[in-house]
């Protein structure tokens, strides 16, 4: 059977293969039939050549139609393999559908599969996929006891959470002081011209690499919906760390504590009164020592604190400067004090800083005792000061007043004793009591910066113990007590109430008359004292000036002013603060002066590149210049002033303001002439003139006035009587007038003679 079979394929091919023979030798037989007329004209050889090339074409196009046959055969296959690898796999997942929703049935009925019992045509619609619809509500059915269940809430409710707490994290920006603004910039995902367009709505304007304040940066972050936070928050905990707040421990006061905790302190006495009439050498006197032999001019110019052996106790003494520019000084030690010891010379009596220093006493409500010094000089006459102490309120104990009076000579000694015997009587009657035992407390009575040392500051101690270690705050600065020296310049450990003590260890230079405050810990202090300085800056910054016409207009006539600008450095900052308020009482309506920087300590290079930078003069008061300030000052041509005497800078300062001011000039009349007849001569045209009021002088100046109005000012060329020169032509004489090279005279014309008068402008 299978040969047969191969026998007829066999035959089949061999005519197939015969008819396509047959059909070819028809084709090749036809072209020569159609072009026979025209073969026939040419020669047997070119007969051959056409016959090849028609032949060749034939052949061709039998090539490129058996090319696209394949091409299109190939084409349908690939087509017919994609539809049907679709269809496999659309009856894989038919199959699979099928299995799940047979499982079911067979469970539930025990039969076999769904489509058993059917027929043959509806197995074969069975065979077909479901619609979409069907299959969905499958799945939801499938998939609702997994939805039913317990643990797929929770998992869900703590995914919300995660997400939540990323979303927190992503919100919030930590950044340790300095904040610049690119680097916030880039935390927030901005460009950094964004952020400071959003900072130049709130009055800052910056740069993308300068640092901005944290409050600036919180507003600023508020705007984007972010929080700015300049404390980290605890690691793992979902809560803002709350900021700690440190605050200045509060004064006890006398009230509140027991009677048995207050113990008997030294009084603190304070000697005031005018310049130069025997303060501090009545306190020498006391003290068995020299202080004013250290002196500049023989006169105290900061305030000192001194303790004295007085009996079994000890008092506190503190001396006060007398000069004008002190009153602050005297005012902080009025303040300070328990008694006031006024000194009045009794050759000068009752002088104005004498009673500026009582007045002072008075406001502080402290007690008031007299000591008449001088008593040993032949014009001295104590009656007229306790008649003076009476006309202000002073009345003498021995005229039946109540104020303590004691007649003194610091030179001698007498009365000294007693004068010692009634303070220490008087510090009884008054009780002073303070405890001991609370937090240290003290104020700073003067304060300057020490080589070797650093800022250093003299303290009288208010209430407390202060100890060696102890951690402190004053004003903005805080510290670490390093040292603790007394006015005899021995090292203590630790300084009672009442007591004079030098302290070391401030972080900046305190100001006077501050308190300084024992805190408990040193980290406590440094916060607060950061606290105090951010705060002091924000003040700095906030307080900005509106522009008023007003204030525009004045400004105008400023900047007509000239300006004596100064830079000064003093020894203590009581000094530097006195100076500076004297020196700002100097009124001048044609001239200001500026004080761009003033400090404690020597005259440094920084100092002198400063007044150079600024145009500007350095002061120097009881200090020295350091050996590289001065090849500095060489060479940037700086001009140092020292001085040790306060009057000689004050004085110095007026003179130097006063130089400043150029001298007036003002005109002086000296006389008037009519021009009368015209002359031309070769050397020039020459006015006949006749004097009518004063005279005309040739070394003045003159003016030609037309219809009053000048024409022409200058200096005689020439005035001459008849032939001669001469100085000068009184009134009612004739002369000829040739003025610079003025040459349009015109009859009726006046010639207005006058001088110019240097006047010396005054402040």
């Amino acid at each position: 059977m299978a040969a047969k079979k191969k026998r007829t394929t066999k035959r089949e091919d061999d005519a197939q293969e015969s008819a396509a023979s047959s059909t070819d030798a028809e084709q090749e037989g036809s072209a020569p039939d159609e072009g026979s007329g025209v073969l026939d004209l040419l020669d047997p050889p070119k007969k051959k050549r056409v016959r090849k090339k028609a032949a060749k074409k034939v052949a061709a196009t039998k090539k490129a139609a058996a090319k696209k046959a394949e091409a299109e055969a190939e084409e349908e296959e690939t087509v017919a393999d994609r539809k049907a690898a679709a269809l496999n796999l659309f009856e894989e997942v038919e199959k699979k559908a099928a299995k799940k929703k047979a499982r079911p049935a067979k469970t539930a009925s025990g039969e076999g599969t769904a489509g058993a019992g059917l027929p043959a045509k509806k197995k074969k619609a069975a065979s077909i996929l479901p619609p979409i619809s069907a299959i969905k509500a499958e799945k939801e059915r499938a998939m609702a006891p997994a939805v039913s269940s317990v643990a797929a809430p929770e998992l869900v409710e703590s995914g919300e959470e995660g997400a939540e707490g990323e979303d927190e994290d992503f919100k919030i920006i930590n950044i340790k002081p300095p904040i610049i603004v690119k680097e916030l910039a880039e935390r927030m995902g901005l460009k950094p011209f964004k952020l400071i367009a959003e900072l130049m709505k709130l009055e800052v304007f910056v740069s993308a690499n300068k640092s901005i304040e944290p409050d600036v940066a919180a507003k600023v972050c508020e705007v984007y919906g972010f929080t700015f936070e300049k404390e980290k928050r605890e690691k793992g905990k979902g809560v803002h760390k709350v900021e700690e707040v440190v605050e200045e421990p509060e004064a006890p006061t006398e009230e509140e504590q027991e009677p048995e905790e207050l113990k008997l302190r030294a009084p603190i006495i304070t000697l005031m009164g005018h310049v130069d009439h025997g303060k501090t050498s009545l306190l020498d006197c006391i003290r068995k020592s020299r202080v004013t032999s250290g002196e500049a001019g023989g006169i105290t110019q900061h305030i000192g604190a001194y303790s004295v052996a007085v009996g079994d106790g000890h008092v506190t003494f503190l001396d006060t400067p007398g000069h004008a520019a002190f009153t602050e000084m005297r005012a902080r030690g009025a303040n300070v004090t328990d008694i006031v010891v006024l000194v009045v010379a009794a050759d000068d009596g009752f002088m104005p800083q004498t009673i500026e220093a009582m007045n002072h006493a008075k406001a502080a409500g402290v007690t008031i005792m007299v000591a008449i010094n001088k008593c040993d000089l032949p014009a001295a006459d104590p009656n007229k000061v306790k008649i003076q102490m009476q006309e202000h309120d002073l009345a003498p104990e021995d005229w039946g007043g109540s104020t303590i009076c004691v007649e003194v000579s610091a030179t001698t000694g007498d009365g000294v004793n007693d004068l010692l015997d009634l303070m220490a009587l008087q510090a009884e009657v008054l009780e002073l009591r303070s405890n001991p035992d609370v937090p240290a407390r003290a104020v700073i009575i003067e304060s300057s910066l020490q080589p070797g040392k650093g800022p250093t500051a003299s303290v009288v101690v208010e209430m407390g113990t202060l100890k060696i270690g102890t951690p402190f705050i004053c004003g903005p600065f805080h510290g670490k007590v390093k040292g603790l020296i007394n006015d005899q310049g021995e090292k203590i450990k630790e300084a009672g109430p009442a007591m004079p003590v030098e302290v070391l260890g401030f972080s900046g230079l305190p100001n006077v008359g501050d308190e300084l405050v024992e805190m408990d810990t040193e980290r406590a202090a440094k916060k607060l004292s950061d606290e105090r300085q951010d705060e002091l800056r924000k003040d700095k910054l906030s307080t900005r000036k509106k522009s008023t016409l007003e204030a525009l207009l004045t400004n105008l006539a400023e900047g007509e002013k000239k300006v004596f600008k100064v830079v000064l450095k003093t020894d203590v900052q009581g000094s530097a603060e006195a100076i500076a308020n004297a020196l700002s009482e100097i009124e001048s309506d044609k001239i200001s002066l500026d004080i761009i920087h003033r400090a404690a300590g020597a005259i440094s290079e920084s100092d002198i590149l400063l007044a150079s930078a600024s145009d500007a003069v350095l002061l120097g008061f009881n200090v020295k210049v350091e050996s590289n300030a001065v090849k500095v000052a060489k060479r940037e041509a700086v001009q140092v002033k020292l001085f040790s005497i306060i009057y000689e800078l004050i004085d110095q300062v007026k003179e130097a303001m006063l130089g400043l001011l150029e001298p007036e000039h003002r005109e002086k009349l000296m006389g008037h002439a009519k021009v009368l007849e015209i002359f031309k001569l070769s050397r020039g045209t020459v006015a006949g003139c006749v004097v009518t009021d004063g005279k005309l002088v040739r070394n003045a100046r003159a003016r030609v006035l037309r219809d009053d109005q000048p024409v022409y000012d200058g200096g005689f060329a020439t005035l001459r009587r008849f032939k001669e020169d001469v100085k000068e032509v009184r009134n009612g004489l004739e002369c000829g007038v040739r003025l610079g090279d003025f040459v349009e005279y015109q009859p009726d014309d006046i010639i207005e003679c006058y001088e110019l008068e240097k006047i010396e402008q005054t402040l």
